[in-house]
């Protein structure tokens, strides 16, 4: 402890500090601050001497990165907060906080040193396609191959390429097309899987139409080498059946769908015998099988 005795060089008070433990950058920061203290407040105004003078030791820099502030003496209470260089991500906590211990040490909180790791981007997860390598850090070019009969297509026509960023995320990911998923036609079909939304090249799908309905158009699209089909699809239209053959006098419509049901009425006869025949209504239906 100090009690009010000024130190001097002449003394021997300085010389016998250094004598008794070698003096790091830190500490001797501490005894400069320590001195500047007594200067401005009177050396009797202070309870110790600069060996009470508690600090926190030097927190250290992570490879690859820097802390802020970059030096200094760390009182209680200080803090300080790491960071890392591009193509670098921080392992742990950002910051660190000197505080008193319950034996009355100072140490920082959390005690786990932060560092600078590798920032590498995760392998993308793209439709019809084979990424080649398992990691790619800050800078690389990801590698890709499309399945055969999809071609790659990236959302900037300028640069075909994607790019694995600082931080960890890609940036103008391609994808990997075919001819996309054609119309149903109404009233038909189409044989391809509902959940299937892209389509090689050379991929041939057909089309039918329900009973009572016929095709216009080809039956046949093809997947072409420029991503889209050999034609349109086709529709499914409703066929007309023909007149059926009746006795005079008759009612009937003039246009008449496959499977429709006719009705035929007959006229009550003006002759003898007497009551009158009645006339019963009776329906026919084509059927189509």
């Amino acid at each position: 402890m100090y009690h009010g005795m000024n130190p001097s060089i002449g003394d021997g008070f300085l010389e016998q500090q250094q004598q008794q433990q070698p003096q790091s950058p830190q500490r001797l920061l501490a005894v400069i601050l320590w001195f500047q203290l007594a200067l401005c407040f009177g050396p009797a105004q202070l309870t110790g001497g600069f060996d009470d003078l508690q600090v926190c030791a030097d927190p250290g820099v992570p490879e690859n990165g820097f802390r802020t502030p970059s030096g200094g003496v760390f009182f209680e209470g200080s803090v300080t907060r790491f960071h890392c260089q591009d193509g670098f991500k921080l392992k742990g906590a950002t910051k660190r906080l000197c505080m008193k211990y319950f034996n009355g040490t100072l140490g920082w909180i959390p005690s786990d040193k932060s560092i600078c790791v590798q920032a590498d981007c995760r392998i993308p997860q793209i439709e019809d396609a084979e990424i080649h390598n398992k990691t790619y850090r800050h800078g690389e070019k990801l590698i890709i191959t499309c399945h055969e009969g999809f071609k790659i297509r990236y959302p900037d026509l300028y640069n075909m390429f994607s790019l694995c960023r600082d931080d960890g995320t890609w940036n103008n990911l391609p994808i990997c097309q075919g001819c996309l998923r054609p119309l149903a036609s109404t009233n038909g079909y189409v044989n391809i899987s509902e959940f299937q939304t892209s389509f090689p090249v050379g991929t041939v799908i057909s089309y039918r139409c329900f009973p009572g309905f016929k095709l216009d158009g080809s039956a046949y699209l093809e997947c072409l080498h420029n991503l889209i089909w050999s034609s349109s699809p086709p529709r499914c239209l409703a066929l007309e059946g023909g007149r059926p053959e009746h006795l005079f006098p008759v009612l009937y419509f003039p246009h008449i769908r496959l499977a429709a049901a006719m009705l035929y009425f007959c006229t009550v006869l003006k002759s003898s015998p007497t009551p009158a025949p009645t006339c019963s209504s009776t329906s026919t239906t084509t059927s189509l099988f």
